[in-house]
């Protein structure tokens, strides 16, 4: 069950793997999963390759 505060803490590893990408000046795509393996949050940034969120590691 995904409860409020894993989905905060999900939005923030987003923010901070979008704050790195863009240091970096590559856009990506960002997946974020439970323990499972469960798809909790993505994120595709702006000219990040189109893959799929199935192929994120």
């Amino acid at each position: 069950m995904i409860t409020l505060s894993r989905l905060d803490t999900a939005r923030k590893i987003l923010e901070g793997a979008r704050d790195k990408s863009t240091s970096i000046g590559v856009p990506m795509c960002i997946a974020v999963a439970d323990e499972s393996g469960n798809l909790i949050a993505f994120d595709r940034m702006d000219g990040g390759k189109k893959t799929p969120a199935t192929r994120s590691p």
